[in-house]
């Protein structure tokens, strides 16, 4: 049986120095926006929401770049090769997906969570994601609405505490290791 000294730190009155989190400040760090095109008039209001969350973090406009694609759908593609170019130290993906009368609308929602969460998942760099998945057209104006209930707003803090503490833990997107399937070679 062992000692109440020997047990692990975190059972101590010291536990928080255990704890590892990442501050809302972006200086001195580049992101990248995601955003379709489609659904301009909701997206748009997600960007402006974004830029202003970096500019209250600490971001220059001049660190901010926007990168368009067509829809929700093209979002992960584009993430991956902004990802791929290690200029940035956070990826904020945003866009609006309304439901329709056809099934298609659950078919690039799935596409454009499963496409971002498996970049985000690779730990390289910090991705947040901001697409919306609404109903109708008036949901989606809600989430895009001024602060605190603009979407775009809250998916570009999470990119920058995610930014801040992929840096605490010292590995930047440029050192990480790229998560490679070990995938045998045929032989001829």
């Amino acid at each position: 049986m062992s000692s109440p000294e020997s047990k692990a730190p975190s059972y101590g009155a010291d536990a928080s120095r255990l704890t590892h989190g990442g501050a809302l400040q972006s200086r001195g760090r580049r992101f990248a926006i995601v955003a379709s095109r489609f659904n301009d008039s909701v997206v748009d209001k997600l960007i402006d929401g974004a830029r202003e969350a970096f500019r209250q973090a600490g971001a220059d406009d001049a660190d901010v770049e926007l990168f368009r694609c067509p829809g929700a759908l093209e979002i992960p593609g584009v993430a991956r090769r902004v990802a791929d170019c290690a200029r940035f130290d956070g990826i904020v993906c945003l866009g609006a997906v309304i439901r329709g009368a056809t099934p298609h609308f659950d078919l690039v929602v799935n596409e454009a969570v499963r496409g971002v969460g498996t970049l985000a998942a690779e730990g390289r760099i910090a991705v947040a994601f901001g697409v919306l998945a609404c109903n109708n057209l008036e949901q989606a104006m809600e989430r895009a609405g001024a602060q605190p209930d603009n979407r775009g707003f809250d998916a570009a803090m999470v990119a920058v505490e995610m930014a801040d503490l992929y840096a605490s833990m010292g590995v930047s997107a440029v050192d990480a290791p790229i998560a490679t399937p070990d995938i045998p070679r045929r032989s001829r």
